[in-house]
């Protein structure tokens, strides 16, 4: 769970630590299903990444795709503050906005050609997803869009559910997530009518990597 938006919670106690505890859990699993599909995003596009955390998927991004425009979206000022040093140190700001703010934020009149969201949707219930979240980020997507997903789904696995269970308890403790369940977040991106484009399962099945477009 990385994402950091108005109705998840706040992680900024968390930030610092947050990387470590990923790590200590899953290793470089999470990482690296994040970056399955990137080599599918053209050059020179624009790009909204939403609740990217500390920066690394920031940084995969300008290196792998080259993109033209990049907002990176975090309602996290500590998460926010520690991409921005990131990019800093590794020279890589370019045409980065850092933008503290949620979805709600987002104005019409600045489509992107790419949304993607690491860890997100597994923060908000499905009426959430339904009613607020994903119309928003549609709003702003082009025609021609694509939205990239990496997040936790339900599985048949008792450890896997127990390890969910106990995750979405420690993020309700520790930043205020306010889900019971982890929703089915495919099934509402299909009821917004988006088409799925490809899908590949990570981490023994209980991480999706996805790509939607309108």
């Amino acid at each position: 769970m990385v994402a950091k938006t108005s109705t998840s919670g706040d992680f900024n106690w968390i930030a610092p630590v947050y990387d470590a505890l990923a790590f200590t859990v899953f290793g470089h699993k999470l990482q690296r299903a994040q970056l399955v599909f990137l080599d599918q995003i053209p050059t020179a596009t624009s790009v909204l990444i939403v609740g990217g955390g500390t920066g690394w998927l920031l940084e995969q991004v300008l290196l792998r795709c080259q993109p033209k425009r990049v907002v990176y979206l975090e309602t996290s000022t500590q998460m926010l503050a520690r991409a921005s040093r990131r990019m800093v140190h590794k020279s890589l700001l370019g045409s980065v906005e850092f933008r503290l703010g949620d979805e709600t934020t987002l104005l019409p009149g600045e489509p992107f050609d790419v949304i993607i969201t690491p860890f997100v949707l597994d923060l908000f219930s499905e009426t959430t997803l339904q009613v607020n979240f994903i119309p928003q980020l549609l709003s702003v997507l082009k025609p021609t869009g694509q939205w990239f997903v990496t997040d936790f789904v339900q599985t048949d696995s008792w450890w896997q559910k127990a390890l969910l269970w106990s995750m979405i308890r420690f993020f309700g403790l520790t930043a205020g997530i306010r889900v019971g369940a982890l929703a089915d977040w495919q099934q509402c991106m299909a009821r917004a009518g988006l088409t799925l484009r490809a899908r590949k399962p990570q981490v023994g099945g209980m991480v999706s990597t996805e790509v939607w477009k309108r």
